[in-house]
């Protein structure tokens, strides 16, 4: 599916906007998401069951996956772990859903490569994924999927993808023509935006202000208090001068997972910080600091 440059950066903006949107309510409720959430509401339609598969999660407790399809060949998903996304693909089908489940770990992608869009998707043969009400942990999905209207030839491509900088997991749902590759993971080469989320404060390093001192600075600190330490290796977003201010201020900087494994120098810049793990403080750190950001080198 062709798409001009223009058309592709205004939809970029809006789902940044809308990614920045979702970030500041959790930030308001004190509890941070931990993955990429897409509002979109689906109703739940009372019918009976006709066939339910589910499978238990490594961990016990919630199955890692749930199935279901009843007496209008509406199929519901409810998926908790996608690590078994083999097993999902194969239950889908079982079903009657011409399906393909990927699991893609962070700093990987899949490859390009995998076949057509399918461009006039009928509408209601499914709606995107959304959070499991009532799920604490925030790292579930669920869907809904219209067996009877697809057409010979379709499959539909689910694949959630692990975020490299935050860690919590985005899914992305697409409709294409068969035949369809199967995901060939390669390395992540792709832009990922960073965000300044105060949701995420370096809690063990509170009265500390990190921001804008070098790491030759905040090393001695963050020894002192005898923390280890690891680095995101950002550099500020090329298209600051571009974004309104708001989002520019948001997402100051980006990462590239290929660059993660670059020397970083006592004289480079921290910008934030944050306790990813309990007695690790992870500093993002850059050779050049953005001015739109509000801190100037």
């Amino acid at each position: 599916m062709n798409e001009t440059l223009a058309g592709f950066e205004q939809r970029r903006l809006a789902e940044l906007k809308d990614h920045i949107t979702t970030r500041a309510a959790a930030e308001r409720d004190r509890r941070p998401r931990r993955r990429i959430s897409l509002a979109v509401a689906a109703g739940a339609v009372a019918a009976a069951v006709a066939t339910v598969a589910t499978v238990t999660s490594m961990g016990g407790g919630d199955p890692a996956y749930a199935v279901s399809k009843d007496s209008d060949g509406i199929v519901y998903v409810t998926v908790r772990d996608f690590r078994d996304a083999e097993g999902l693909s194969r239950q889908l089908a079982d079903l009657g859903v011409p399906a393909l489940v990927d699991f893609v770990p962070a700093g990987q992608k899949c490859r390009d490569e995998r076949g057509t869009v399918v461009t006039d998707v009928p509408r209601g043969l499914y709606y995107p994924p959304t959070q499991i009400p009532g799920d604490k942990e925030g790292l579930g999905w669920r869907m809904q999927i219209d067996t009877k209207l697809f057409k010979p030839g379709q499959t539909f491509v689910w694949t959630l993808e692990v975020d490299p900088v935050y860690g919590w997991t985005g899914t992305s749902t697409i409709l294409m023509h068969d035949p369809v590759a199967p995901c060939v993971l390669v390395p992540d080469d792709r832009r990922h935006n960073v965000q300044t989320v105060s949701a995420w404060p370096a809690t063990s390093l509170r009265g500390y202000e990190v921001g804008g001192k070098t790491v030759g600075e905040v090393r001695p600190e963050i020894d002192k208090r005898g923390l280890k330490v690891t680095y995101l290796i950002t550099e500020p977003h090329p298209d600051s001068d571009r974004l309104p201010p708001e989002i520019a201020r948001s997402v100051p900087y980006v990462m590239y997972p290929s660059k993660q494994n670059t020397p970083v120098g006592e004289d480079w810049f921290v910008w934030q910080a944050d306790e990813r793990q309990p007695g690790t403080i992870r500093l993002m750190v850059t050779p050049k600091l953005n001015g739109r950001a509000g801190v100037d080198q």
